[in-house]
Formats: structure tokens, C-alpha cells, sequence
């Protein structure tokens, strides 16, 4: 009889009938500490095994983003200004220029790898969560300056160019969930 069978589990089997265990395993063999190979704990919880961020590809993923989101935004906000100026028209934006678009484009790449980062660590998929916050917010930067821009081309060029920033940030955050390695 095995350390905690009792009379009931002994008459499942027959006597001498080989189970396909070795029971080494249970007279201190290599599983005595807490029934693992390594003798240490399970290695799926969080901070103790599973997958782990590769930090170096996740932030250069990032920085990457962030560079596509400043062109994007910046060049977006260049060709609406210079089409604007081609036709005798002054862009309403605001007072941002071309530079501060780049900006505002590299910041809110930041901000979705910061938020993508903590997604990850903290709900059951990420993915999911993330598609809809950042689509929710393309939506939000898309619309808001239709509603609060007087003239609706000036709001309809500055929606094009928070477009140009939101959908590369957007595209592009497929490359973080790749960061991960098991």
C-alpha cells in the first residue's frame, strides 16, 4: 500500500498491476518536492515562467511606432497645410504646425505601447481590449474635430491628419504582442 491509499483505492486495482508510474516518485525521488521535476514550483504563473517580455525588441518596437506615428502626422499635417496654401486657404488648426503634429503622433505611440504594456501584464487579453481602446480613440481624435471646428474643411483636414497618426499606431502595435517569448 502507497502513502495515503486506503482500503477503498487498494481494491480499484489488482495486486502487482503494473499503473505506469514509477514509484520512486513518491519515496523521495525526483518529484518529492512538490510533485515537479526541478523540485521547484509551477512555471506558468506570472513571474515564474511562461512567457516573458523580450524588453530590447518591446521597446525598440515602440520607439519604432513612434517614429512612424511623428512622420505620419507630421507629413499629413504638411501636405493639408501645403494644399490648403495651394488653393488661398489658411489651415485653422489650431496654431499646431507640422512639428507639433510629429509630436503629438510620437506621444500617442508612446502612450499606446505604455498602454499595451500594461494590458498585457494585467487582463485576460490584451489584444482584444487594446483593439478597442485604440480604435474607440481613433474614432474620438477622427470626430472631435468635426464637432468643435467651426469651418468643417479646417475639421475635416485636421481629421484626416489625426487619422494619418491613429492608424499606424493602430496597424503597427501587432509588432509588441511579438515581443513576447515563451
Amino acid at each position: 500500500m502507497y502513502p495515503g491509499q486506503d482500503d477503498q483505492t487498494r481494491r480499484m486495482g489488482r495486486p502487482g498491476q503494473d499503473y505506469g508510474y514509477d514509484d520512486r516518485q513518491y519515496q523521495g525521488g525526483g518529484y518529492a518536492d512538490g510533485g515537479y521535476a526541478d523540485g521547484g514550483a509551477a512555471v506558468d504563473g506570472p513571474g515564474r515562467g511562461g512567457p516573458k517580455l523580450d524588453m530590447t525588441r518591446f521597446v525598440g518596437s515602440v520607439v519604432a511606432t513612434a517614429v512612424v506615428a511623428a512622420l505620419a502626422g507630421g507629413l499629413g499635417a504638411w501636405i493639408v497645410d501645403a494644399l490648403f496654401a495651394r488653393f488661398g486657404h489658411t489651415w485653422a488648426n489650431g496654431g499646431n504646425t507640422p512639428t507639433m503634429y510629429a509630436i503629438y503622433g510620437a506621444v500617442a505611440a508612446l502612450v499606446a505601447g505604455l498602454l499595451w504594456f500594461l494590458l498585457h501584464v494585467g487582463t485576460p487579453n490584451p489584444s482584444g481590449f487594446f483593439g478597442w481602446i485604440i480604435g474607440l480613440t481613433i474614432v474620438a481624435a477622427v470626430a472631435l474635430p468635426l464637432l468643435i471646428t467651426p469651418s468643417l474643411l479646417d475639421g475635416l483636414a485636421a481629421a484626416v491628419v489625426n487619422l494619418f497618426i491613429g492608424l499606424p499606431i493602430y496597424a503597427l502595435t501587432g509588432t509588441f504582442a511579438r515581443t513576447w517569448r515563451t
